[in-house]
């Protein structure tokens, strides 16, 4: 998420429940910006850490193929491709949700990966559909352009339960106003059993994810983290039954490492 995932937020995700439950993904970053700062990618990207996923945005495969090594050369351990943001800025760049309709491309950008001797796990993150675009079969095809026509295997795909409009709303709209889907991903699930896939969209209860948690293989959270970063907290205790920070350990864990890094 823009301005929200930034490295100072996933350091406090990190202190609040740590690195053994919970992967936590960065802003999305476009591959040039990733190329442009190769020498100082923990300050513009985050540390890196075995829980840390990039987001990468981006169509051209060879960029995309080259940042992903950048990335891995630094020692980051997975990256995403978004194929899920609706934002005008994304779309004249003809990457995001745009992708959706370009299946190939991904294919094509998964395909480059083993050019450049990328070994790091490389996932998607997609909505279920696109402007009229929303039939099962319409993401059926999508995906399974991805996993035939690619020299290597998307590891895992992280749906988001809407589809996006990209035309006539917001990308804040595009997160309310399209209903959710949950049976759709469910479906999908079912189709594609040997591919890991999480769902995505409105989860706000500790409840509503241990239920879909029998469904798909995870669950991503991102608005109610945004807004209670202290839910984690939570899903440590009721799924994971886990022993939790005080408040008071949490703050000056924060303090410590954000003087020790200034």
């Amino acid at each position: 998420m823009v301005d929200i995932t930034t490295p100072q937020f996933l350091e406090l995700l990190n202190i609040i429940s740590g690195k053994d439950q919970y992967d936590y993904y960065t802003e999305m970053y476009h591959c040039q910006a990733i190329l442009h700062h190769v020498d100082h990618l923990d300050r513009f990207v985050g540390k890196p850490r075995s829980n840390i996923i990039v987001q990468l945005g981006g169509s051209d495969p060879d960029l995309m193929a080259k940042a992903t090594q950048v990335l891995q050369d630094y020692g980051y351990r997975q990256v995403n491709i978004n194929v899920g943001c609706p934002s005008k800025n994304v779309q004249s760049g003809q990457f995001g949700a745009v992708l959706m309709k370009k299946p190939q491309v991904v294919a094509d950008i998964l395909s480059a990966m083993e050019k450049y001797n990328v070994h790091i796990p490389v996932t998607v993150k997609c909505r279920i559909g696109v402007d009229h675009q929303d039939s099962f079969e319409f993401l059926h095809n999508f995906v399974t352009t991805i996993l035939n026509n690619s020299k290597r295997a998307m590891p895992h795909l992280i749906v988001h339960a809407r589809k996006c409009i990209l035309k006539g709303l917001s990308p804040k709209q595009n997160r309310e106003i399209p209903p959710l889907n949950y049976e759709r991903v469910f479906e999908l699930a079912r189709a594609f059993p040997d591919l890991p896939i999480s769902i995505n969209g409105g989860f706000k209860e500790v409840q509503q994810i241990k239920s879909v948690l029998d469904k798909v293989d995870g669950c991503m959270i991102g608005r109610k983290v945004m807004d209670d970063p202290l839910f984690l907290q939570q899903l440590d205790q009721h799924i994971y039954n886990k022993e939790i920070k005080s408040i008071e350990h949490i703050i000056d864990d924060y303090l410590c490492k954000s003087s020790c890094t200034i």
